[in-house]
């Protein structure tokens, strides 16, 4: 009787990592800020970058300054033509009445540097 119930849970666990598994397949790509494609992801990450930059006009942290002209010239790279996309979505994303802009942007670089070191394996020199 044991030996039932020990091979009926096998069956389940099996059952259930076999679900998960297949559901895998079916889920859609994700990519950040609800973007499509990595070069509309990039557009975003670009715009975040360069949207900060204009707020902080080159007078913020140095430290900053350079991490922000490093994820420039990253995503300038991966961007392929589709950098007004990752203008307009981000301006949709920050004019709405509820969000405040200053801290989705916060958000938003850290998430893209996130995405840049574990998704495209770049090493920030900021990091050092």
């Amino acid at each position: 009787m044991k030996l039932i119930g020990w091979a009926l849970a096998a069956a389940g666990l099996a059952g259930l990592l076999t679900l998960v598994w297949w559901q895998g397949f079916a889920a859609p790509a994700a990519y950040l800020f609800g973007t499509a494609t990595p070069a509309d992801e990039a557009a975003y990450c670009l715009a975040v970058a360069e949207r900060i930059s204009e707020i902080t006009r080159g007078q913020g942290d140095p430290v900053l300054e350079a991490h922000l002209d490093e994820q420039v010239a990253l995503w300038r790279g991966h961007v392929a033509d589709r950098s007004g996309a990752g203008r307009a979505a981000l301006g949709r994303d920050t004019q709405s009445p509820e969000v405040n802009e200053q801290a989705h942007l916060h958000l938003a670089v850290q998430d893209c540097a996130n995405r840049a070191v574990a998704f495209y394996g770049h090493r920030f020199a900021g990091f050092d």
